[in-house]
């Protein structure tokens, strides 16, 4: 399998060079660099299921990898760049199962899924997420103003106050967080160690938690408009709310995971009970 992905990597070499590029000068997808550490780290984490090979499934391995190479041939006729990593990650999905069969599909599908999150997401598809994201982060911001006492309205995604106005533009939309802290959260899904309903409302709380930190940000950048100034203000949305809004969605995260293992905790477990001991509470083996 080493070599295999090692030769993948070399044939790769172009694609993923470009992929870096986009991680070292696009802000929001700056985390693309610990994607793929992340998955070697959870293969590692997992590790013991790879100790059982199966014959069966080394068909879906090998389809993977021709798809891989035919999305790959379809990305250079088409001039589509972005559609080479993605056949990268099929190639690297199906290497593992054409060797191991289903089981070690079992063991590596996690790490795979997650290397979609090195992949920047389409223009397309990013202008379409971040226009109602601008809405609600707008809407949302003015309310919370409201709430505390701060005279604010919404128009459009501008949020006049008192002594000034906010500008809620593409880049304050929440999509970075929403991606950066969508890769969190599967990775606080794959690690913990819950029931599979708890594992999905943790995915689908990246959502609501992305939004509930551009919010928070944007509020108090508003009340520091009303009491510290414009400068002060301007200064807390650029760069002091830039670095706070993901240890704050962590914080959120952590804080909901804590409140699933109060209302939902592990039983430990107890003494097992040896198979044919006596209800009356004799102990089992034990001479008369």
């Amino acid at each position: 399998m080493g070599i295999l992905l090692g030769g993948l990597l070399i044939a790769y070499a172009g694609p993923l060079q470009t992929l870096a590029h986009r991680w070292a000068n696009e802000a929001d997808y700056s985390h693309g660099f610990l994607v793929p550490l992340f998955s070697v780290y959870l293969l590692w984490q997992r590790r013991d299921m790879a100790r059982v090979r199966s014959a069966d499934g080394w068909w879906l391995g090998g389809g993977l990898v021709v798809l891989g190479a035919i999305a790959r041939l379809a990305a250079a006729y088409l001039s589509y760049p972005l559609a080479e990593p993605v056949s990268f990650i099929l190639c690297v999905a199906g290497i593992p199962i054409l060797i191991g069969g289903s089981a070690w599909l079992k063991w590596a599908w996690p790490s795979v899924l997650f290397l979609f999150f090195m992949v920047p997401l389409p223009g397309f598809l990013a202008g379409q997420i971040s226009g109602p994201l601008q809405r609600i982060a707008t809407d949302c911001s003015t309310w919370v103003l409201q709430t505390i006492g701060v005279p604010a309205t919404s128009q459009g995604n501008i949020i006049w106050l008192t002594n000034g106005k906010i500008g809620v533009v593409e880049a304050c939309s929440g999509l970075r967080m929403l991606v950066a802290f969508g890769a969190i959260t599967f990775a606080a899904a794959c690690l913990i160690r819950g029931a599979l309903w708890e594992r999905i409302v943790i995915l689908v709380s990246a959502v609501p938690i992305a939004i509930a930190a551009n919010v928070i940000r944007i509020a108090a950048t508003g009340l520091a408009h009303e009491t510290l100034g414009a400068e002060v203000a301007d200064w807390i949305f650029h760069d002091l709310a830039g670095w706070l809004m993901m240890p704050l969605a962590v914080l959120l995260l952590a804080g909901l995971m804590y409140l699933f293992s109060i209302l939902f905790p592990t039983l430990p477990e107890g003494p097992q009970i040896a198979r044919g001991s006596s209800r009356t509470g004799t102990v089992p083996g034990a001479s008369s």
